[in-house]
């Protein structure tokens, strides 16, 4: 299943659920591609990447992966 539109807004929206939904490490590296993906496609803008694009978008992305790698591992500690 992919985004439904292709406004990044809505793109961001999607990987949002796509991180929220994973279960295992495997799941995380494919979510992390997803947004290395966007990010490639954001970049094609230059004029307005680094200064609306990456921080954002980009980095709360980023973050969010990060939460739900932390939550995984300490699941996987108790």
């Amino acid at each position: 299943m992919g985004a439904i539109s292709t406004h990044y807004g809505d793109i961001k929206n999607w990987i949002e659920k796509v991180i929220d939904s994973c279960i295992t490490t495997k799941q995380l590296l494919s979510a992390d591609k997803l947004i290395r993906n966007f990010d490639k496609i954001l970049e094609s803008t230059p004029e307005t990447y680094w200064r609306e694009y990456h921080y954002d978008i980009i980095s709360p992305l980023k973050i969010h992966l990060d939460n739900k790698r932390d939550e995984l591992l300490k699941q996987q500690l108790q």
